[in-house]
């Protein structure tokens, strides 16, 4: 039932109304017998004070009841309202625990068709001209991750529509583990530079680009491919690696607080939703790296 406002009015004018009542029931009863000569007994003052009580109990009841009501409505809107919010925030938002008290944050994981507002910032971009995947293809999820201050901060990714599944499932999981990823932006907040995502750390997805150093379409170009904390996990050649300031993360056997192995928590996921990790080639390493195809 939705509480109207005329109903709070009326039950608070009611309930000071009774509590009156109740107590001028015993002076009432002694001047009606001085009036009348009539003596009540006690009884019945007692039977009609109870009675008011009573009454006062009820409206005290359906007033609290009430308010109560109307504290979870108040909770509700707010709620819808912070989700509201939530989705125009830019990508590396911290929300404080305040902010989240309350809310259902897998709510907050979410997948839908390319917003034109988006799509401005991509096209001509990661979307650049002779892109092979229609828009209609990709989708633009919202997520957030912990990063390495353990804040909660919002991420934003587009990928193809067939691994959108899967990267909402991933993320959350990650994120319910506390799994530390510093920055999950579009590749388009860096013009589409890979490199310059790579050495800022930033987790990216789609992008229309070759393999770097080759002719060939990557699996980014088509939205089915993810590297994730890529400067602490480099693409490693026989010639080289890349970004160019990940060379204290080379060496796989060294100390790395962000390293991506077969024992880490965000590998076991990706691998158990069918992806395969760049990290297992044998011509080159590409540690960051998890794809899957069609």
């Amino acid at each position: 039932m939705r509480i109207k406002k005329w109903m709070i009015i009326a039950l608070a004018l009611a309930v000071p109304m009774l509590m009156a009542a109740c107590s001028r029931n015993n002076e009432e009863a002694g001047k009606a017998e001085e009036e009348t000569g009539t003596s009540y007994s006690q009884e019945a003052v007692k039977a009609v004070s109870e009675a008011a009580k009573a009454g006062r109990a009820v409206f005290m009841g359906a007033f609290e009841t009430g308010g109560s009501r109307i504290k979870e409505e108040a909770e509700k809107v707010r709620k819808e309202a912070f989700r509201a919010q939530v989705k125009e925030m830019e990508a590396g938002t911290v929300l404080s625990e305040e902010d989240l008290e309350g809310i259902d944050t897998e709510n907050l994981f979410t997948s839908e068709e390319i917003p034109d507002r988006v799509f401005e910032r991509m096209e001509g971009v990661s979307f650049g001209q002779g892109c092979v995947t229609p828009r209609d293809q990709l989708r633009y999820l919202r997520v957030l991750h912990k990063d390495f201050n353990g804040d909660t901060c919002i991420g934003e990714i587009v990928c193809n529509r067939d691994i959108a599944e899967d990267l909402i499932y991933i993320f959350r999981e990650l994120y319910k583990a506390d799994y530390p990823i510093e920055k999950i932006r579009l590749v388009d907040d860096y013009d589409g530079d890979d490199e310059l995502s790579m050495e800022d750390n930033n987790t990216s997805c789609f992008n229309f680009r070759p393999v770097a150093g080759t002719g060939h379409l990557s699996k980014h170009a088509y939205g089915r491919a993810i590297d994730i904390n890529p400067l602490y996990n480099p693409y490693i050649t026989s010639s080289g690696y890349t970004p160019v300031n990940a060379g204290d993360y080379v060496d796989r056997s060294a100390e790395n607080p962000y390293k991506i192995d077969e024992e880490d928590l965000c590998y076991r996921l990706f691998r158990e939703r069918g992806f395969i990790w760049g990290g297992s080639w044998n011509s080159v390493k590409d540690y960051q790296h998890f794809q899957k195809s069609e």
